[in-house]
């Protein structure tokens, strides 16, 4: 019961103005610092996905970000990936750990854990963000950030962090859109008339609604951004526990006692 006043609670709070405009396709350089929770998954020094960090050893990202995984760097705090902006910390991946119900076809439960080698410091541009534990209802303004292409079909990869505005969509609607391919451990968001939506190189990165972890960057068609074309995302509702319970499974007992901070909220 108490969840349901939760969730009632956290549909209501109103978005705060974003002074990033409403239109990464479509978005807008994000303002420097505005999203300590974002992470950059590095290969050869190039975008290879996004992330989240949800705890200070923890990154939430796709399931479908997997290929290579041990070879990618995690960088913290980054915004301009070009320049070194003094902000940024660099973590190795230690262990990795996919949603046991994935699987690629039609890329159901996309969430991978990973596991760094050692915690971020978190500051006021490396800072962890917290699952949403309800799911979002239609017309949620959210917002999505990363340094996926910003034009398609061609691709035009972008230094600096895009931030956009989208809008969480009915599965009903998806479902027209996506004919029939969406599950309940998918949420798509968007905007009506298109051009503003994830691409290719957002992948695993955050859908925000209401200051909270709402969706990881999943799936779309090729070409980005078309009109009644959502972007899918992994509902993060539908897998709280799952997280929780995995890296509550490893925690050393010394880890246990002392840091209860350790477990995402």
């Amino acid at each position: 019961e108490s969840m349901l006043i939760k969730c009632v609670a956290d549909t209501t709070l109103g978005g705060a103005a974003n002074t990033e405009g409403h239109r990464i396709i479509g978005g807008r350089n994000c303002l420097f610092g505005s999203r300590p929770y974002q992470v950059a998954l590095l290969r050869n020094d190039r975008i290879y996905c996004g992330g989240s960090l949800i705890a200070p050893k923890w990154v939430l990202t796709a399931a479908h970000c997997s290929r290579r995984i041990s070879t990618v760097r995690v960088h913290l705090g980054d915004y301009n990936l070009q320049v070194k902006e003094g902000t940024e910390q660099i973590r190795r991946i230690h262990n990795f750990f996919m949603h046991p119900g994935y699987n690629l076809r039609p890329r159901d439960n996309d969430f991978m854990l990973l596991e760094l080698d050692k915690p971020a410091r978190l500051n006021s541009y490396v800072n962890t963000i917290n699952l949403a534990t309800c799911c979002p209802s239609p017309g949620t303004r959210c917002s999505v950030s990363g340094w996926g292409t910003i034009k398609s079909p061609q691709s035009m990869f972008p230094a600096i962090m895009q931030c956009a505005d989208l809008y969480s969509i009915s599965q009903a609607r998806c479902q027209a859109s996506y004919s029939g391919r969406i599950t309940e451990n998918m949420l798509c968001a968007g905007v009506e008339q298109g051009g503003i939506g994830t691409c290719q190189g957002d992948s695993g990165g955050p859908l925000v609604c209401h200051g909270k972890l709402q969706g990881v960057v999943s799936w779309g068609k090729s070409v980005c951004a078309l009109p009644g074309q959502p972007g899918v995302y992994a509902n993060v509702c539908k897998a709280v526990q799952w997280v929780r319970s995995t890296i509550r499974r490893r925690l050393t007992r010394s880890d246990r006692d002392h840091r209860v901070s350790h477990l995402p909220q």
